[in-house]
């Protein structure tokens, strides 16, 4: 993954994310986040990739549906999301990784974690791409085979564009974000959230073949 934490990073990053959280009003979070907060359950409700996770407040403890703690770095994500965001609306304004702050050195390797992976993946797959845009994003009206909006994050959208293969070219994708995106997330998180929805959208194509 782009991003990586060992063990002491995650622990590290953990530590100080609840911190920060545990100082916010959970109202305020919630606003800003576009998310929910149930005074009676003490805990944030954030919707990642389609799934439902809780977040304990002021602990910041992170969960699956089930009450199963969440893998580290969707725990990271989120609680960084949720003190991060800051309300900012998003403008239908889409920007490459490069032109987002302090990313344009990192470019080869989103190139080579998130859309290398996913122009493959994708190749061969047109109509059933098009087929889960129908049912889990939104096309939009820009050149390609497919380019669609998918919200991964309450106010974090990707948007995805994939041409298939011809006599000249291989299959290609790219990934853009609103140019909102950092005002919910450090630029290192967005390359990381990439990479999660990526490996999500490849696995969620296989349970439909």
């Amino acid at each position: 993954m782009t991003t990586e934490y060992g063990p002491d990073q995650l622990k590290e990053a953990r530590e100080k994310v609840r911190s920060e959280l545990r100082i916010l009003d959970p109202s305020w979070a919630a606003s800003r986040s576009g998310t929910e907060y149930s005074f009676l359950e003490r805990s944030f409700t954030v919707s990642l990739l389609g799934e439902d996770y809780s977040v304990s407040y002021p602990q910041g403890a992170v969960k699956h549906a089930d009450g199963s703690p969440a893998g580290g770095m969707e725990e990271i994500l989120i609680l960084h999301y949720l003190v991060h965001a800051d309300g900012m609306a998003n403008t239908g304004e889409w920007v490459a990784y490069r032109d987002l702050p302090g990313a344009r050195y990192h470019e080869p390797a989103f190139k080579a974690d998130v859309e290398g992976p996913l122009s493959v993946g994708l190749a061969g797959r047109l109509e059933e791409l098009r087929t889960w845009v129908r049912d889990e994003a939104r096309e939009v009206d820009l050149p390609g085979d497919v380019t669609a909006a998918w919200t991964v994050l309450p106010r974090v959208p990707l948007l995805i564009i994939f041409n298939e293969a011809d006599e000249e070219f291989p299959a290609s994708a790219r990934v853009l974000f609103d140019i909102t995106a950092p005002n919910y997330l450090p630029t290192e998180d967005l390359s990381a959230l990439a990479e999660l929805a990526v490996e999500h959208l490849m696995r969620s194509l296989g349970k439909r073949e």
